[in-house]
């Protein structure tokens, strides 16, 4: 059956004709509807002559629509751009076509799609999936019914119906996993729509694949396939492990065949594949002989594709509905799709239109971190080690390969490659002994480039011409890399010989061009340098006592970035956390990620945002207690006073509560001086340090004990869950505000300055609100938690800004004074 042409209707050929004769003749882009009879009508005019802003409007129009531009020639033929232009339209749901100025012709490029039937989740029917009455009543134990996971579930289930973003805080207790997982696996199974749920920490991706997706998909009585997805660096390659196997007297200048046969032993009992399920850590010069590697990749032609551990994970996902990811790998995708414009084909995941963001309260450091760069000179060293180990490594393996094969290839490799390598290695040590002048390596932290601390380097002649010596070696040896590769590839026996360390050759060939443009950005960023903070850091010590010099740039602004990138292209988005609002409000949080109300006005897609807060139903008033001594030194006094102070007060709270305690710091140095203070004092209860054993055994063995006090930084201000009797206290020694200096902080703080805003009113104090409301929530895990929160910066009480962060606790009761009184409130609370 032929179908029935597209045809302007006469009242949509009259309005496009006039819109047309406005802009005097000149191309105008129209978005149209077209009805179930083939009439296209309600044109209106969105554009003149921009194709950004052509595709800006495509993504918030409604699938199956027209979008039509004239040709002032007259001739309707398209040309290129317009058929690029329409393949993209395409993707967004939309077809293409051309008129002439009196809009009496139209000649369809691209026919637009059947838009997609939904069937809207029932929200009523979801919602009494949870309640008294419901099947999770008679399934879960200890169900006890949560409005709050209710109402969570409504909002959720109505942004899957309706699109649109939202925010939602849902207080510790509150169940909000269930109440984004179920309306998420309902849509999957009545709309066969991909979700993608991406979590900050891996305990939440562990309870979301174990426990919570298996109890939805029981209570909803759907099949609904989920996968976890991890990066790619995680897995091992299995012709990679057996390639290095066979080369290790190659590869490696010290014996590696004991690790490498228990790597291969272990390839052929894994079902996972990834190194979380290695039972030892491998060094770090073989994992990064053996593990997947996009650059190294043989894809469909590896003889191991069908067993490979990360491919099976990716046909995994391609089938699931249901993605969990963590937000390293979500914004890993979004770089790759920023690069290439590709919003609706597979990148490093596959498509989706559905995104669920839990622990959002990390979005925008995540975000910052993978959406930068950095470089590192041990990273640099140990990429040109992989060519060269003291005459082992991947052009030793490769010039014993092409014996036999190919002598001139051989002879390249010594008179050409290797010579270049050497010419790397020395210009990238000039390179670091030239910074070593600006950046001296007894300085501490990170320091901004192009501020009086760091005035920029690249303006010293020596740093500008070793720079630029380094640039070219790097360029010059991937360069001749790439020679040896394509003459190889002409070969049709060498590549089936070689092709593995052709892709060695491909492999090293990229890290340097990525270096290159890197380092390039840090030194000479030219019309970025207004967009990106940049520094450079001395990090840690190495085997010989060599520091590792670090050059890195992130990005100031990261709203616009994330509003086009992920608001914009994406139908549902919900950022879910137990601390995304401050004084029950989301306008900071609002700010920092492009979902202001200016931000809203100056986006060219229409944007809903939606927000709830969701109160925990635990009794904090009656479960804890804030308590602030008033009679500790100030924290910033000079010399070990107040971290002596510290650990008197721990001292004594521990006698208390019999342990059970974690102590949180904002500094390893305050942390390892308060426990050797509590050492050397003969602390009596069972002491566990962070930076003494692997995180999860040092948590599991502190919660075996039942009565140790743990000391931990940063990691454990948040995504640590110790319910019951093993966490009965929880101190916090300092305001957990961001150091000003940090480079990313001082940047953003600048760009507020500059536009007139009060950078700690409106970024620093939220910042360290939020990072004190998630250390108090690591206390009250359940309704029948109870301890007290003992803070050790009376700032909190003290300065005018102290009302902002504990009103952005939850209500407790608060306590404060001396110690001595401090004390006695907290014998009374403990019944001591």
């Amino acid at each position: 059956m032929t179908q029935t042409p597209l045809r302007l209707s006469p009242e949509a050929s009259q309005a496009i004709a006039s819109e047309i004769a406005k802009a005097r003749g000149r191309e105008v882009c129209f978005l149209a509807t077209v009805t179930p009879d083939r009439w296209v009508v309600e044109p209106r005019a969105v554009a003149r002559g921009n194709t950004e802003a052509v595709l800006a409007v495509a993504r918030g129009a409604e699938e199956g629509g027209l979008m039509i531009h004239n040709h002032p020639s007259g001739e309707l033929a398209p040309s290129d751009a317009d058929l690029s232009v329409a393949a993209r339209l395409f993707e967004e749901g939309l077809g293409t076509a051309i008129t002439d100025n009196e809009a009496r012709a139209l000649y369809v490029v691209v026919e637009p799609p059947e838009p997609r039937v939904v069937t809207p989740l029932d929200v009523d029917a979801l919602e009494t999936l949870l309640g008294p009455t419901g099947p999770l009543a008679t399934v879960h134990p200890a169900y006890e019914d949560r409005p709050g996971q209710r109402a969570m579930l409504r909002g959720v289930a109505d942004r899957f119906n309706e699109g649109g973003t939202l925010l939602v805080e849902a207080g510790t207790g509150t169940g909000k996993s269930l109440a984004y997982l179920i309306p998420a696996a309902q849509w999957a199974v009545q709309n066969g729509e991909r979700t993608v749920l991406s979590t900050n920490t891996i305990n939440l991706q562990e309870q979301l694949v174990t426990k919570d997706l298996p109890l939805a998909r029981r209570l909803l009585g759907d099949e609904v396939e989920w996968a976890l997805l991890k990066g790619r660096g995680n897995y091992i390659s299995i012709r990679r492990a057996h390639l290095a196997a066979a080369s290790a007297p190659v590869l490696f200048p010290d014996e590696r065949s004991a690790e490498l046969d228990a790597l291969l032993e272990w390839v052929g009992t894994t079902e996972d594949g990834s190194r979380a399920d290695l039972g030892f850590v491998p060094s770090a010069e073989v994992w990064d002989e053996v593990q997947s590697d996009p650059d190294i990749c043989l894809r469909a032609r590896c003889p191991h594709f069908q067993d490979c551990f990360y491919q099976r994970s990716r046909r995994r996902a391609a089938k699931a509905k249901l993605l969990v990811v963590n937000h390293h790998l979500l914004f890993t995708d979004l770089a790759v799709r920023r690069v290439t414009g590709n919003y609706t084909q597979a990148a490093v995941l596959p498509a989706y239109r559905h995104l669920v963001l839990d622990e959002a309260h990390n979005v925008e450091d995540a975000a910052t971190s993978h959406l930068g760069v950095e470089v590192t000179r041990r990273g640099l060293f140990r990429t040109l080690s992989r060519l060269d180990r003291k005459g082992k490594g991947v052009l030793a393996a490769l010039h014993a390969g092409l014996a036999e094969l190919d002598s001139q290839l051989r002879e390249r490799l010594e008179v050409r490659v290797r010579p270049a390598l050497e010419e790397a290695r020395a210009a990238l040590g000039s390179f670091v002994a030239a910074l070593e002048v600006v950046l001296p390596r007894d300085v501490v932290g990170a320091v901004r480039v192009g501020t009086a601390d760091l005035p920029e380097p690249y303006d010293r002649a020596e740093v500008r011409d070793r720079a630029d010596n380094l640039f070219w070696a790097l360029g010059g040896l991937a360069r001749e890399l790439r020679h040896i590769r394509e003459r190889m590839a002409d070969r049709e026996e060498i590549v089936d010989r070689l092709e593995g360390r052709m892709l060695d050759l491909q492999g090293v060939e990229r890290r340097l061009t990525a270096a290159v443009d890197a380092a390039r950005l840090v030194l000479d960023p030219g019309e970025e340098r207004d967009r990106f903070v940049r520094w450079m850091e001395w990090r840690g010590e190495g085997r010989r006592g060599q520091r590792n010099l670090c050059l890195a740039a992130a990005p100031i602004d990261l709203g616009p970035v994330l509003r086009e990138s992920v608001f914009e292209r994406t139908s549902t988005v919900v950022l879910s956390s137990a601390t995304l609002a401050t004084k029950d409000s989301f306008s900071f949080v609002r700010n920092r990620i492009g979902l202001a109300p200016d931000d809203l006005a100056d986006s060219e897609v229409e944007l809903e945002v939606n927000e709830s807060i969701l109160i925990s139903p635990f009794d904090f008033a009656e479960q804890t207690l804030l308590a602030v001594p008033t009679d500790l030194p100030d924290p910033n006094t000079p010399g070990d006073i107040y971290q002596q102070a510290t650990g008197k007060v721990v001292s004594s709270l521990a006698e208390l509560t019999e342990g059970g305690l974690f102590v949180l710091f904002t500094s390893h140095r305050a942390l390892r001086e308060v426990a050797d203070g509590l050492r050397s004092r003969g602390f009596s209860w069972p002491l566990f340090v962070q930076g003494e054993e692997e995180r999860a055994r040092l948590l599991d063995r502190f919660q075996r004990s039942g009565s140790g006090v743990l000391l931990g930084t940063s990691s454990f201000w948040e995504g640590v869950d110790v319910p019951g009797e093993p966490l009965r206290g929880l101190v916090i020694q300092r305001l957990p505000f961001r150091v000003p200096t940090e480079p990313v902080t001082a940047a953003r703080v600048e760009a507020i300055e500059r536009r007139g805003g009060a950078a700690f009113w409106e970024y620093m104090l939220p910042l360290a609100a939020l990072k004190l409301k998630q250390g108090f929530g690591r206390l009250v895990r359940s309704r029948t938690d109870r301890g007290a929160v003992v803070v050790l910066d009376d700032r909190i009480v003290r300065k005018r800004y102290g009302p902002y962060l504990r009103e952005s606790l939850p209500p407790v009761p608060l306590i404060k004074g001396p110690w001595d009184e401090i004390r006695y409130g907290l014998e009374r609370f403990y019944g001591v």
